[in-house]
């Protein structure tokens, strides 16, 4: 039972309304046509409903990069795929629109599916549609098709970008020291970092941090120095610490240049701003740090994420390992003793006399079908038998 307002004063007029009303109620039960909610959405502007997915995400409190990633993602669909409103999404649309993105990268077709699969879900929680379709629609395969591959720095390369990076040392100091990211440095304040004696503790608030997680990480000592040298004495807390921002790629790559670092190397990896990052978590890998540890230092979510994405396997000591790891023993003889093949302590098998002679004391017999009596055959000259007797069990 429920009680709904007619807004008619007309008596027949207000059965008739009833009348549509019961019915569409029993269709929607009976499933012959979508809710009222789904039948009104499928109708309005895909764009209006695009804005106001928008604003849920601000008023959530993602960050501006993602919310002006989401938001041109989805008016790019919308416009290119020729969707007017929700009634024309399908995934075939979406599916033959992104055969025809040649030149967009796996990893980016990818994360177009991820943002209009989001869109629906929150439709759906909206009770403006039943099902997700795009859940069933399949990833493109990255593997080995990766437009853009990192590289890390190596110990000596970190060195020289400092030695030469001026005002921006500090804004480098941060991803090497302790893996964050551009929009991490660009926010940090004064807030954020307890420092002392022993070093210092940072803090990265889950607005921030791309995991949505609070989370508080011990600063290198060396780190710790510079930002406390660095720190205003009559700053505020909501100051901000790089106060010249973080570099653009156009002055990061003067910089490389000054310390004589390739923006690309010979494999085609590239040196950019995010690739600090990824020099922090390298050398984590290349300091013999725990998976585990070294996963919660760089604030990932997924262990292969840190082992895998973020760990440049060139700068890995593959030579040194394979240097230091012990042979076989390489021999000419390929024969095996068999007598050299025990640990101490262990008895070692006899060895069979090259002469062959092996003295057998009596053959073997099989009386009856239960096989009750045997005998032992030995290899050693001296008398050695074994029987059963009744019905006992032999030890």
């Amino acid at each position: 039972m429920r009680d709904i307002a007619l807004q008619v004063s007309d008596k027949q007029v207000a059965q008739q309304k009833l009348n549509k009303l019961i019915q569409e109620f029993e269709h929607e039960s009976a499933g012959l046509i979508p809710a009222k909610g789904e039948r009104e959405a499928a109708q309005s502007p895909l764009l209006d409903l695009v804005s106001e997915y928008v604003n849920e995400l601000t008023v959530l409190g993602r960050s501006a990069d993602h919310l002006r990633h989401v938001d041109k993602r989805l008016r790019r669909l919308v416009r290119e795929c020729g969707w007017t409103r929700l009634a024309d999404v399908t995934p075939a649309s979406f599916q033959t629109w992104r055969k025809e993105q040649a030149y967009k990268a796996p990893k980016t077709l990818n994360e177009y599916l991820a943002t209009l699969s989001a869109f629906w879900t929150w439709l759906r929680k909206q009770s403006r549609v039943s099902v997700n379709p795009f859940e069933l629609v399949e990833r493109t395969d990255t593997r080995g098709k990766e437009r853009v591959q990192r590289r890390a720095l190596s110990d000596a390369q970190v060195v020289q970008l400092l030695k030469v990076a001026g005002k921006n040392q500090l804004a480098y100091m941060l991803p090497l020291y302790a893996g964050l990211r551009r929009n991490e440095v660009k926010t940090l304040r004064w807030s954020n970092l307890v420092l002392g004696e022993s070093g210092g503790l940072l803090r990265i608030h889950a607005a921030v941090n791309k995991n949505r997680k609070e989370q508080s990480l011990p600063l290198h000592r060396e780190l710790a120095e510079v930002l406390q040298q660095q720190k205003p004495a009559d700053n505020k807390t909501d100051d901000l610490v790089v106060v010249n921002g973080v570099p653009k790629m156009k002055e990061f790559r003067q910089d490389l240049a000054k310390a004589g670092i390739l923006f690309l190397d010979e494999r085609g990896h590239r040196m950019d701003y995010h690739a600090l990052r990824t020099t922090f978590i390298t050398r984590l890998s290349t300091m013999k740090v725990h998976p585990r540890l070294a996963m919660e230092l760089a604030r990932h979510s997924d262990m292969r994420l840190t082992m895998k994405t973020y760990t440049d396997a060139g700068q890995l000591p593959l030579r040194e390992v394979m240097d230091t790891l012990p042979g076989f023993g390489g021999r000419s003889d390929s024969r095996i003793d068999s007598r050299t093949l025990g640990k101490p302590g262990q008895t070692v098998s006899p060895r069979v006399p090259e002469n062959g002679e092996m003295k057998i004391k009596n053959s073997i017999e099989n009386i009856g079908e239960s096989h009750r009596n045997s005998s032992l055959v030995t290899t050693s000259p001296e008398k050695s038998e074994w029987r059963r007797e009744g019905d006992s069990n032999p030890r």
